[in-house]
């Protein structure tokens, strides 16, 4: 099923996926936003967890005779209908009981939604985000992009990277990400490695310029093959030598970034339940909202 045909790349319904936790607004103003934005239909999901229902009867096994027990399933409904009441776009509620990573995929594909759209689990000391594991499995699973979202919705997405290694799953994401936000600032990111480059000499310097100069041929080749709707001359190249997830970092730190794109394979598509490493670490590391698109070859396998 094409869930963004007819649109313009758009998604015609987009699903939030939620935990009801306080993080999980930022998530979801920025679910509205694009809402709004795309005049898209918004799902908004959350998954009752089996293991909770029993710990909470656990807990309560002697309550106060004034307590009258709610069903957990009503109570999150309640949450959510709070949360998305006079928001101003068409919002459906869906309240399930499973795994939630699971639930939430089987939703979106009975919802026809193009983007599932969540947040961090938790935000802990030195500004580290731990995404949580549903995050996780949403980003290795899904066959529609996962929008990771960190920051506050402030205003739509102006500057966006594209962390690649010029490989097909790297194309995919760029060509994805400037569909849904085509008025972004695009930017490539490449970080490059020079083997045994600490047992060079007098060659060191040169080595590293002419795998950089290699690399920035391969990203403009790269970019007219993403053939962008601006043109290949409005798209900027970064390229250094660094680990991807780090340069990304430091890229993020020094510009007015706030989106960061990444495929969930490089060269070599392994499992369609599995990241690869660097989209992982690009994840994990990330300091920006962040768009992981699915690898096709993944998908269709």
């Amino acid at each position: 099923m094409n869930t963004n045909e007819d649109t313009g790349g758009k998604p015609r319904a987009i699903l939030l996926a939620s935990d009801l936790g306080p993080r999980s607004d930022r998530a979801l103003d920025r679910a509205i936003r694009l809402a709004r934005d795309w005049d898209a239909r918004l799902v908004v999901a959350t998954v009752v967890e089996h293991t909770a229902e029993e710990e909470r009867a656990m807990l309560l096994r002697d309550p106060p005779g004034w307590y009258r027990a709610e069903d957990p399933a009503h109570a999150a409904e309640r949450r959510l209908l709070e949360d998305v009441s006079a928001r101003g776009v068409q919002v459906s509620l869906r309240v399930e009981r499973g795994q939630p990573a699971e639930c939430l995929l089987q939703v979106a594909a009975e919802e026809g939604c193009g983007l599932v759209v969540t947040g961090v689990a938790r935000h802990e000391a030195l500004g580290r985000m731990v995404l949580g594991s549903t995050v996780d499995r949403l980003a290795r699973r899904s066959p529609v992009p996962v929008l990771v979202v960190r920051n506050r919705a402030h205003a739509p997405y102006r500057r966006m990277v594209v962390a690649s290694d010029w490989s097909a799953s790297a194309e995919r994401a760029f060509q994805a990400a400037t569909s849904l936000f085509p008025d972004a600032a695009t930017s490539v990111l490449h970080g490059f490695e020079v083997p045994m480059v600490g047992l060079l000499d007098t060659a060191r310097d040169e080595t590293i310029a002419r795998v950089r100069d290699e690399a920035m041929a391969e990203g403009r080749a790269f970019v007219e093959r993403c053939r962008p709707a601006s043109g290949a001359g409005s798209v900027s190249l970064v390229v250094e030598r660094s680990d991807p997830a780090t340069l990304l970092r430091l890229y993020a730190g020094q510009f007015p970034v706030d989106l960061a794109v990444v495929g969930t394979h490089g060269r070599s598509a392994l499992s369609g339940v599995m990241l690869g490493s660097v989209a992982r670490r690009v994840l994990e590391e990330s300091p920006v909202d962040t768009l992981v698109v699915p690898d096709p070859r993944v998908r269709s396998a």
